[in-house]
């Protein structure tokens, strides 16, 4: 497995230009360096369709379900991950991984105001650190926000609305891994014309690297959702949200 990925890798390399360009896509960020012909180009103004559509449905949600408080909600949840973020922690074959945070959002908030809370982090990174192209963006909000607020659904159907750690945590941990492999699916997927060899290249190496990364986050979310269930649980909007039978 180890020469064939490491072979990719270097494939990679050899079809692009800048080699920030491909660090970028491992870590998820597609800068807009890879979107080089016809074909990427247009998924990737479909995905900007695509996930405003899906950030107007969370913002109105959202509104429902924080009425008069969701504008500091999302300033300092998106502060939290964005400063999160700023820590790796190795992963294999020099690369590393740091925390995604949309399923610790979603946990946080709910899955509609984790995709908003989500989506203001990556602009940040896009506009201020050029981390993730403005015409890729709509890849990767969809790839991080839309994705990592979804995987509230999959804990929900992994604990039946129940709350109870023996439960909960492990489900938390399915969703967080969940995210960024599937994240990292799509987005192998979205980069792949940009390389000789396609999805045959781009998508071994990227689900093997966050299959491993993923390990990473579900651990540092479940750490950080079991401190605030026991330490502050009426701070988690998305835990009472969880214990509800409403249609969300």
């Amino acid at each position: 497995m180890k020469p064939f990925l490491l072979s990719a890798k270097s494939l990679i390399v050899r079809n692009t230009e800048n080699m920030e360009s491909v660090t970028e896509a491992e870590n998820l960020h597609i800068p807009d360096g890879l979107i080089t012909n016809p074909y990427s180009i247009a998924a990737a103004v479909a995905m900007w369709i695509v996930t405003l559509a899906f950030l107007a449905l969370a913002w109105k949600k959202a509104k429902a379900t924080y009425p008069r408080s969701i504008t500091a909600l999302l300033a300092i949840s998106s502060a939290f991950v964005f400063a999160a973020q700023m820590i790796n922690f190795p992963i294999t074959f020099g690369t590393s991984g740091h925390l995604v945070g949309g399923t610790f959002l979603a946990v946080l908030l709910g899955p509609y105001a984790a995709m908003l809370s989500m989506t203001i982090v990556l602009l940040m990174q896009a506009v201020f650190f050029a981390d993730g192209g403005i015409l890729a963006f709509g890849m990767n909000a969809f790839n991080m926000a839309i994705i990592g607020g979804l995987s509230f659904f999959l804990i929900k159907l992994l604990t039946q609305g129940s709350t109870s750690s023996k439960r909960f945590i492990p489900s938390v941990f399915a969703a967080s891994w969940f995210s960024v492999v599937a994240g990292a699916f799509v987005t192998a997927l979205m980069i792949s014309p940009a390389f000789t060899g396609g999805i045959a290249v781009t998508v071994p190496s990227m689900l093997f690297y966050h299959a491993i990364i993923g390990l990473g986050e579900g651990t540092i979310t479940t750490v950080l959702v079991s401190a605030l269930q026991r330490m502050q649980p009426a701070l988690m909007g998305g835990l009472t949200l969880l214990k509800e039978r409403a249609k969300l």
